[in-house]
């Protein structure tokens, strides 16, 4: 974990390095990925790129950022990651509640602290498989290029809101 961690942040400080004109102006928002936080900026929706995009983002519940942070699948330096991320939407399966799901495996740790229901992707896909949550691909893609933390919070950027709702029964 430690190795890719600085992989990671090394990609995103050089990253942020060669191109932080482009970065200035922009809506960086806070997401999670392995249990960590991440940054990114959200460029908004892509056309034509569905099919192309090998990355995946997860937004728990029937509005992006509602409940918690998005969640990603890879992140600069994984094989597979892209700042185009084909939009998941997350929500409980039939029959399932909150309390289910954290009883299960999958609820992040945060959940008691920060109300973050899901800090991997790994856990979502592991509760659609065990019919906890069902999972929505609405067939559209972002351009969300993961950035570091001093990116996101550099002057001229616009932080997104970091005050979520309380998750309800169901979602």
């Amino acid at each position: 974990m430690q190795k890719k961690f600085v992989l990671f942040t090394t990609i995103a400080v050089l990253t942020l390095a060669l191109s932080s004109i482009s970065f200035a102006g922009q809506t960086t928002v806070n997401g999670w990925y392995e249990e960590e936080e991440i940054y990114y900026i959200d460029r908004g929706i892509e056309n034509g790129i569905v099919g192309n995009s090998m990355n995946d983002i997860f937004l728990i519940g029937d509005v992006p950022r509602r409940y918690q942070a998005n969640v990603v699948e890879f992140v600069p330096g994984e094989n597979g990651y892209s700042p185009h991320w084909v939009v998941n939407i997350v929500h409980t399966a039939a029959g399932v509640t909150l309390n289910d799901i954290l009883a299960s495996p999958y609820a992040s740790e945060k959940y008691a602290t920060e109300g973050v229901l899901f800090d991997d992707a790994a856990d979502i896909l592991g509760a659609a498989f065990d019919g906890l949550v069902e999972i929505v691909t609405p067939g559209f893609t972002v351009l969300c290029p993961i950035i570091s933390e001093q990116a996101a919070e550099a002057p001229g950027n616009n932080e997104a809101p970091e005050d979520f709702l309380p998750f309800p029964d169901t979602f």
